[in-house]
């Protein structure tokens, strides 16, 4: 079983608009989780909320991408 690691971070720091969308905000994943994760610009990951305003994120495969957006 892999080590889960914790990173904490302020929202601002996370989230930004998007300008002229009031429905939806970007969400950057900075730079250090990117190289632990071994995640590029482009690749598939899942986000997960958890409780008391936690956030898991994890790298999936683009098999398993296609399978939960061909519907």
């Amino acid at each position: 079983m892999s080590e889960q690691k914790v990173w904490e971070y302020k929202v601002e720091d996370i989230f930004e608009d998007i300008p002229g969308d009031k429905e939806n905000i970007n969400m950057n994943i900075p730079e250090e989780i990117r190289e632990a994760m071994g995640v590029k610009p482009g690749d598939p990951v899942r986000i997960l909320w958890g409780d008391q305003g936690t956030i898991k994120i994890e790298k999936i495969t683009q098999e398993e991408y296609d399978e939960n957006t061909s519907e």
